[in-house]
């Protein structure tokens, strides 16, 4: 179990990422539900309904009630049957009997019981219609999944197209392994386009940490950043234009994303979201008390950035890589389909303004 629950939780991670980026910190559309909810669509094996344990455990008592009896009732009648139809329609009998008593002008001690059980159905009601969002009520607005070229992998398997706040509209895919008990980590890699069809990207590497700690020495997460570093800084993708006039930080494109472990599927989510730039990695190690190397937040928190400053540079084009032009954007996904790793999800998302967009559907 909690080798499903990391990859469950780092994947979570990743997907509040970018629902942060993309909404430009809107805290209601960036909350751990709606990402929740976002990845269920979007990698439905992982963090669907119906194999989520992070989904299923902070459901209230109630609401796993109902979706038990749908299960069984579906079995029997041999029909689709709904939690939230079962619901409701106790809701609604409760409704009536409430509505009969106060014609009746009984006392609120009298019907108290009936009282709580409605109120906490209606709780269990808003927690089952968020399972029935479809892709319009998710977090952005539909933008009718238009055709269009792009430089992308597996077309027209495993994305979305999402209406952003701002107008623009994101392309989001997720490539990932046959298994997701075999996820060890998630890149989340983010694309900004201009307005002149130059690309600036950041590629984000979500690794579990334990009380600040992160061991080096697995040769998995070894290959995992040999891999982030070609895939990026091999390309000069970090390499900055000595004569651009406007103020920025350097070009780094390519971080590691350390998280805190979640213990208790029902346990609050929250997690320091620490980014520290692969090339620092080396110069900011140090040996750790069971052997091999480790990044420490004490030693690293200097060079990095809380997840708050790193959206918010990265949206204001202070942080991030070089701009690219589309044909060095397509070498960059050439390589990465040819080398999806078999043990992380990789989320892609991809931003475009509408102009951009009316230029690519024509």
């Amino acid at each position: 179990m909690n080798n499903r629950l990391d990859a469950e939780w780092v994947t979570l991670n990743a997907m509040r990422g970018l629902t942060k980026i993309a909404s430009h910190g809107d805290i209601a559309k960036s909350t751990y539900d709606n990402a929740l909810n976002l990845g269920g669509v979007l990698y439905p094996e992982l963090l669907g309904a119906d194999a989520s344990i992070l989904r299923r455990e902070r459901m209230s008592d109630i609401s796993r009630e109902y979706r038990q009896r749908a299960s069984l009732k579906t079995i029997k009648e041999q029909v689709v049957v709904t939690p939230l139809e079962l619901l409701q329609a106790d809701m609604a009998d409760l409704e009536d009997l409430l509505s009969l008593a106060k014609q009746q002008k009984s006392g609120r001690s009298e019907t108290d019981q009936l009282q709580r059980k409605l109120a906490g159905l209606r709780k269990s009601e808003n927690e089952l219609k968020l399972e029935s969002h479809t892709e319009n009520q998710l977090i952005f607005r539909d933008a009718h999944n238009v055709d269009r070229e792009m430089p992308a992998i597996n077309s027209g398997k495993g994305f979305r197209d999402f209406e952003l706040p701002n107008g623009n509209v994101l392309r989001v895919r997720v490539l990932h392994p046959d298994q997701p008990e075999h996820i060890t980590g998630a890149d989340f890699i983010y694309e900004r386009h201009s307005a002149d069809d130059m690309v600036s990207i950041v590629a984000i590497q979500y690794k579990i940490w334990e009380e600040d700690k992160l061991y080096l020495n697995d040769p998995r997460m070894q290959t995992q950043l040999e891999r982030l570093k070609a895939f990026v800084c091999d390309r000069n993708s970090c390499v900055g234009d000595k004569e651009a006039e406007t103020y920025r930080f350097p070009c780094c494109a390519a971080f590691l994303r350390p998280t805190d472990r979640l213990q208790d599927p029902n346990q609050k989510f929250i997690t320091r979201g620490e980014h520290i730039p692969i090339c620092k990695i080396e110069k900011y190690k140090s040996p750790g008390s069971r052997g091999g190397d480790l990044l420490e937040y004490e030693k690293i928190k200097e060079v990095s950035l809380s997840a708050e400053t790193f959206e918010f540079l990265f949206n204001n084009g202070k942080i991030g890589s070089r701009l690219l032009a589309q044909d060095d954007l397509l070498g960059l996904y050439r390589d990465l389909e040819m080398n999806v790793p078999d043990d992380r999800v990789v989320i892609l998302a991809q931003e475009f303004g509408k102009r951009s967009l009316s230029r690519e559907i024509v």
